[in-house]
C-alpha cells in the first residue's frame, strides 16, 4: 500500500512539473496534443535516446463520447484506458499499460529502459459504444 502511495505521489509530482516548471529543468517534452481513441491514428510521437530511455505519458481533460448520441461525459476513473508504445522502425509494441490516476482525472503511465528510437503512442479503450478523447503530453528522461 505504501509503495502505491509513493508511486502515485511521484507520478503526481512529475505531472505537476510538466505544467509548472521551467523548460531549463525538464528533460525532453513532447506535446501537448489532442488525442482520440478509435480514430486509426497514433496519439503522439516520442523518442528515447541512449542517455534518456524512460518515457512518461500524461493525459488530462479526458472525456468519453457516446457514438449513438454524441454526448460527452467525464469518466469516474481511467480504468477503461490503456497505452502502449510502438517502435516506428520495427513495428514492435510494448504491452498495454493502465494509467495511474492522479487528482483532476489526470493519468500517467511510465515506460522504463526503452531502446533508443522513435515510438508512436497508442491509447486504446475497452468501451464498445464510446470513444475517449483528451490532451496528451510525454516526457523523456531518467526516472
Amino acid at each position: 500500500m505504501l509503495k502505491k502511495l509513493v508511486a502515485s505521489l511521484v507520478a503526481f509530482a512529475m505531472a505537476f512539473g510538466v505544467f509548472f516548471t521551467s523548460q531549463a529543468h525538464a528533460e525532453a517534452q513532447f506535446g501537448p496534443a489532442s488525442w482520440r481513441t478509435e480514430d486509426g491514428k497514433y496519439e503522439l510521437t516520442v523518442n528515447a535516446t541512449s542517455t534518456e530511455r524512460d518515457i512518461s505519458i500524461i493525459i488530462w481533460g479526458v472525456r468519453y463520447v457516446n457514438y449513438n448520441n454524441g454526448v460527452a461525459k467525464l469518466p469516474s476513473d481511467l480504468s477503461g484506458l490503456s497505452v502502449r508504445l510502438c517502435n516506428a522502425s520495427t513495428g514492435n509494441c510494448t504491452a498495454f499499460k493502465k494509467f495511474n490516476l492522479l487528482p483532476g482525472n489526470t493519468g500517467v503511465a511510465f515506460f522504463y529502459n526503452m531502446n533508443p528510437g522513435t515510438y508512436y503512442v497508442d491509447i486504446a479503450d475497452s468501451w464498445r459504444s464510446y470513444y475517449f478523447a483528451g490532451k496528451i503530453q510525454a516526457i523523456r528522461g531518467n526516472f
